[in-house]
């Protein structure tokens, strides 16, 4: 039927010959209203090569997807001290102090050595930086983006000096036992750089005093007549230096 309707169009009587391409379009539109029922004039036409006699599918125009760009945020990386904080020129004790830190001082971080959890911090009013401990520090900000530092070579500290001027008041009372002795000591700081001090009784350690301490007090009980003496050592790590001797006995 198909072909018997294409063949009687193509011949009417008054109607130029159809040309191949001609034949081919009302083809392909009797074809598809007889089989979908929609009409040759709302369909979608599907292109002919004429030479083939294949369809040539469109190509379909592609959106392209945006990607939003994130950009992070940054805050300047801080040091908040919680206790009183030897700021030194490298991480350690072997290294010189530089600045004490009092608490609630709050600074800039510069750089960080976390392998002994060390923070490289500005100090105040000036350029100039110093390596803070963070043990008892809280840090705030972008602290992930400061660099990590070596620390500079350490210098061997000189020894401390030896205390001078060791000089004693004491008193003996009988305590219906033995002797109670109260002793009284003094002596001249001569060290800047002491760790602390150790005060001797008979050669025996006895105390430890903070650094830049000059006295001592105690009550000593012992037999009468026996004598006591004392010294006094600066101590800085592994090194020392002592003061004199002195020596005395209730009688």
């Amino acid at each position: 039927m198909v072909v018997g309707l294409i063949v009687s169009s193509c011949t009417l009587p008054g109607r130029d010959t159809p040309t191949q391409s001609d034949m081919m379009t009302a083809a392909a539109l009797t074809v598809q209203a007889a089989l979908g029922g929609t009409s040759p004039a709302t369909s979608t036409v599907v292109a002919l090569s004429s030479a083939t006699g294949t369809a040539t599918p469109a190509t379909p125009s592609l959106t392209p997807t945006v990607t939003p760009t994130i950009t992070p945020t940054y805050s300047v990386p801080m040091l908040t001290i919680k206790e009183s904080t030897n700021c030194r020129s490298g991480p350690g004790q072997e290294y010189e102090i530089v600045f004490t830190f009092l608490p609630g001082a709050v600074v800039e971080i510069v750089g960080q050595y976390p392998q002994d959890n060390y923070w490289v911090v500005k100090l105040p009013d000036s350029s100039d930086t110093c390596w803070a401990w963070g043990q008892y520090a809280t840090v705030s900000g972008s602290s992930w983006v400061v660099p990590t530092l070596q620390p500079p070579p350490s210098k061997t500290p000189a020894p401390p000096q030896a205390p001078t001027g060791l000089s004693y008041t004491y008193e003996c009372t009988w305590n219906g036992v033995n002797t109670d002795i109260t002793v009284n000591l003094k002596w001249t700081d001569r060290s800047d750089n002491e760790e602390g001090y150790r005060v001797l009784r008979d050669e025996v350690e006895i105390a430890i005093l903070p650094p830049n301490s000059t006295t001592f007090s105690e009550v000593y009980a012992t037999d009468a007549g026996k004598k006591v003496s004392y010294s006094i050592l600066v101590f800085l790590g592994n090194q020392t230096a002592k003061s004199g001797t002195i020596s005395f006995s209730c009688q």
